[in-house]
């Protein structure tokens, strides 16, 4: 080993807190009458504070002795801790028009780790993100930062009106990649809107009049690009409803269990939604102009919430926006177990034909667990920055 390669060396002491602290659980477990097995020791066995201190004692002794060597051969390798390929001032440029199409939202800059759990808490398996030292994890989505900056502000001001933010994140995920135009590492902008209705009977209008707002900004954004640079012909936004596409689907396919379908999906996977409906028997997408129309949504309970979809988000879009395509997909599994209501797609077609889904969004729950209260509803969306920048900047693709 080079000497270039040996690090400044951080002083060992017999007095370091971590190691002190860290040989005293040690002891005190190895004390207990059974000796539980060491993956039940990690997972449940050890007090929260004896956990984090015995990582930190680890990672700490480890940290210790790597070299510039380690540290950089773990660079080359993994590209969890690369640099983005793209240009730094045309993603910075992308977002003061993102910002300024979201004029009407709050603008807040969120910590790059959220508590352990928050991803978890909303669905997202914990295997696909980044667990940290001190109970935190990585930022995996800003739309979690989000919902907690939400419920803080709530808490806080006890605040029963609509409040609106906006955000754009570095955010890291795990799940493997198999498109060169993904990495574990991107940046996303997002919104997210939290309401409570005076009545309880306006609560879903609420969501729905949140969608609308969302949706306006992204076909402002669509509208924008062609001026900043990029190659976006078309815009098109595709919405659904969990409750409507769930009764929808259990009306076509009766002996499916809709809920494992949807869990089968993965959104860096398109196809995965067609090859998990041919498989319950639906031969492929089913998608409309008008959903109000088909006859087996006319015979369903869930009627009026399409209906509702349709004239308190759709008409006032198109009408405000004469170039944007809206469409209802009644078979849409993707994010069917992670949004609870309506839900939306807006798709950026290229000049050469080319489209992509590029943002995502919907009515979730989260906030009626973090404040306790049933009536809270919380939107968000969000749109991928970065890939909008790799796939659609006219100077990116020189």
């Amino acid at each position: 080993m080079s000497a270039v390669d040996d690090p400044p060396r951080v002083p060992e002491s017999p007095l370091d807190t971590t190691s002190r602290l860290a040989a005293r659980i040690a002891e005190r477990v190895a004390g207990l009458p059974e000796a539980p097995r060491i993956d039940e020791l990690l997972a449940r066995k050890l007090r929260g504070n004896e956990f984090t201190t015995l990582l930190l004692h680890g990672l700490r002794q480890r940290a210790l002795q790597r070299t510039f060597g380690d540290v950089r051969e773990q660079a080359l390798r993994s590209p969890m801790v690369r640099a983005s390929t793209i240009d730094a001032r045309r993603i910075h440029a992308l977002d003061g028009v993102l910002f300024d199409c979201a004029r009407d939202f709050e603008a807040v800059d969120l910590a790059p780790v959220e508590p352990l759990g928050a991803a978890a808490c909303v669905g997202v398996d914990p295997n696909n993100v980044l667990g940290a030292a001190r109970f935190a994890e990585v930022a995996s989505d800003a739309s979690v930062g989000l919902a907690l900056h939400a419920a803080w502000v709530r808490r806080r001001e006890a605040s029963r009106e609509t409040l609106r933010w906006c955000a754009s994140q570095r955010v890291l995920r795990l799940q493997p990649f198999d498109r060169p135009e993904y990495s574990p590492h991107f940046r996303l902008f997002a919104l997210a809107t939290s309401a409570r209705a005076p009545q309880a009977a306006d609560d879903d209008r609420a969501e729905r009049q949140s969608i609308l707002e969302h949706l306006a900004v992204w076909a402002e954004l669509a509208q924008r690009l062609p001026e900043a640079g990029f190659d976006v012909a078309r815009a098109r936004v595709v919405l659904s409803d969990t409750r409507v596409v769930k009764a929808y689907l259990r009306a076509r396919v009766p002996h499916v269990d809709i809920e494992s379908m949807a869990r089968g999906v993965r959104a860096n996977r398109p196809e995965s939604t067609l090859e998990a409906l041919r498989e319950a028997g639906v031969a492929e997408r089913q998608m409309a102009d008008d959903w109000c129309d088909d006859p087996l949504v006319r015979g369903m309970p869930e009627l009026e919430r399409a209906r509702a979809l349709q004239d308190e988000v759709a008409k006032p879009l198109q009408a405000r926006f004469p170039q944007l395509s809206v469409a209802y997909d009644l078979t849409r599994l993707q994010g069917l177990h992670y949004y609870r209501g309506p839900f939306l797609q807006v798709w950026f077609q290229r000049e050469s034909g080319m489209e992509l889904p590029i943002g995502d969004g919907g009515a979730v729950s989260w906030m009626q667990g973090l404040l306790s209260d049933r009536r809270q509803r919380f939107t968000i969306s969000g749109m991928g920055s970065e890939l909008l920048v790799k796939l659609f900047c006219l100077e990116e693709k020189k």
